[in-house]
């Protein structure tokens, strides 16, 4: 399966202005998703997936989606923007090949990357690019989508 990240939209069926309510119906149509009763105590705008995936929602004030942020499955899923799959590619390659798309800002010593023209931003723990088996540091964790104006 694939989720299109698609800047500042939102991230597959979750859409940037909706209600929180809409975004957890649209985040249950999602495959895999497993209901509250699975995970414990319920966080609202938050959903978990049997790919390991979850996704997460943040709400500006008016109860509308400001955000969405995703975290790296480890099942056959992958986050996708414009071609690039995200957190399954290795993160130096995302850099790379994100960067000849857009103007990607630094953060955290390469742990993070914010390109603010599309409002996407990409997280890992720590860096790791030469060794694939340090998963955490070798890949992208998390990316971000979000709302124009969210990163001022």
């Amino acid at each position: 399966m694939i989720l299109e990240a698609t800047p500042p939209e939102g991230v597959g069926p979750v859409r940037i202005g909706m209600t929180i309510d809409a975004a957890e119906a649209a985040l249950r149509t999602i495959p895999g998703y497993r209901p509250p009763a699975e995970q414990g105590v319920p966080t609202r705008g938050t959903a978990h997936y049997e790919s390991g995936m979850s996704i997460e929602v943040e709400t500006a004030p008016g109860g509308t989606v400001e955000a969405v942020q995703v975290h790296r499955p480890y099942g056959p899923v992958a986050v996708e923007y414009r071609g690039i799959d995200l957190l399954r590619t290795p993160a130096a390659q995302v850099v790379e090949r994100l960067g000849a798309l857009t103007e990607l800002e630094e953060d955290e010593g390469g742990r993070g990357y914010t390109a603010l023209g599309v409002l996407l931003a990409l997280w890992r723990p720590f860096v790791e690019d030469e060794n694939p088996d340090e998963e955490q540091g070798y890949y992208f964790q998390s990316v971000l989508v979000a709302r124009p104006g969210y990163y001022d």
